[in-house]
């Protein structure tokens, strides 16, 4: 019989904080120099370079640890009932979000950029005319959901090769890695960019700064990282040489982004290009999880509120961010101070909301993805 893996808390603790780093990115968006829903009249270049900054690694970081979390799960769940979770955990949610959480994001984005004119009462039937990114209104992909989008088809098409692996996981695979393995993992993930012009529904940068291709490498190599059980011993060894290659290559990419340098496709110089963005990326990521893996790798009452909290604070931000984000945009405040009044208001309602409305109502644990409440942690809370 084979024996379960331990939980790996550290990845809950990354998952919560990653989170975290998410909401700042979204609450920057008013202000960076990208068009986004809602737009403030005053752009910031420090807005800017902020995002892009955590647009080089944040939302690969969440395929990644979704393909190590997925790992876990498919040591413990037939691929039916694997497939049944995700139905229940990411598909009914994103339905959701598509049809009460995304209209009025749409609508104000039409009414800021003078698209619509009207109440939201007078937008909602045109909320169901044409794709949104093609030229309609209606959120195929949820908006900010996207990434539950992808996960649930990543999900189901990589699942063949995710038992695959979990069958001859007990061999070879096994086998003490070298950096080599890592290394593997940043040329993989730069071919599709050095293959494929940046544009199109496949090719195209709209996933959170990466293409879909890439987002689904990243998915099932965080899967195929973790199935090799001594992986995690290379990022925790050299998690200090990981930081300083990631900021050292952070240095350049940004010199080349500050100074809009950029190259032709195909040539030389182009390829070099993507393969320092893989290598930005997973210099953060092996350094991240190494450094956490060294510190965080423990539970307490904080990690297990945060961890069931963390679904619906992600499905529900977005939509609170853009609707306050839309009024305080209009105030005649220095920039800094209406990022901090975003933050600050849009975290409170969305926590507030999840403790006192979500958490213990059964149809809306259902709604955001979450399983039943288990009593004898009702009445700890």
């Amino acid at each position: 019989m084979i024996q379960q893996p331990q939980r790996q808390y550290y990845l809950d603790w990354i998952r919560v904080i990653t989170i975290g780093v998410v909401f700042l990115f979204h609450c920057a968006r008013f202000f960076d120099y990208d068009d986004w829903h809602v737009k403030n009249s005053v752009l910031s270049g420090t807005a800017n370079t902020f995002t892009f900054f955590l647009a080089e690694w944040i939302m690969p970081m969440f395929f990644f640890i979704s393909g190590a979390s997925t790992w876990y799960a498919l040591q413990r769940k037939s691929a039916s009932k694997f497939t049944a979770d995700r139905v229940k955990r990411i598909l009914i949610p994103l339905v959701f979000g598509i049809l009460v959480l995304s209209p009025h994001q749409v609508y104000l984005e039409r009414l800021t950029h003078l698209q619509f004119q009207g109440s939201f009462i007078d937008f909602l039937p045109h909320y169901f005319s044409g794709w949104y990114g093609l030229g309609g209104n209606f959120a195929w992909m949820g908006l900010h959901l996207w990434y539950l989008l992808l996960l649930f088809v990543f999900s189901l098409i990589a699942l063949p090769l995710f038992m695959l692996i979990k069958k001859q996981s007990s061999g070879s695979i096994n086998a003490n890695p070298s950096l080599l393995y890592l290394a593997a993992f940043v040329v993989l993930l730069a071919l599709p960019g050095c293959l494929m012009p940046v544009d199109g529904l496949i090719g195209g940068r709209m996933w959170g700064g990466w293409s879909m291709v890439e987002h689904l490498i990243l998915f099932i190599s965080g899967f195929y990282a973790f199935s090799i059980s001594h992986t995690k011993c290379l990022w925790l060894k050299y998690r200090h040489g990981f930081l300083a290659a990631a900021a050292i290559l952070t240095a350049i990419n940004m010199y080349l982004f500050l100074n809009h340098i950029k190259f032709e496709f195909g040539s030389a110089y182009y390829l070099m290009k993507i393969l320092l963005r893989a290598a930005v990326c997973y210099s953060w990521l092996f350094a991240i999880l190494g450094f956490s893996e060294y510190k965080l790798n423990f539970t307490n009452s904080k990690l297990n509120y945060c961890n069931e909290a963390v679904l619906p604070f992600y499905i529900f931000h977005q939509p609170v961010i853009i609707l306050i984000g839309y009024f305080i945009v209009q105030w005649h405040l220095p920039i800094g101070l209406k990022y901090v009044l975003i933050g600050l208001s849009s975290f409170s309602v969305v926590m507030l909301c999840y403790h006192f409305v979500i958490k213990n109502n059964p149809f809306l644990r259902f709604i955001f993805g979450l399983g039943k409440r288990n009593p004898s942690t009702q009445k700890k809370n």
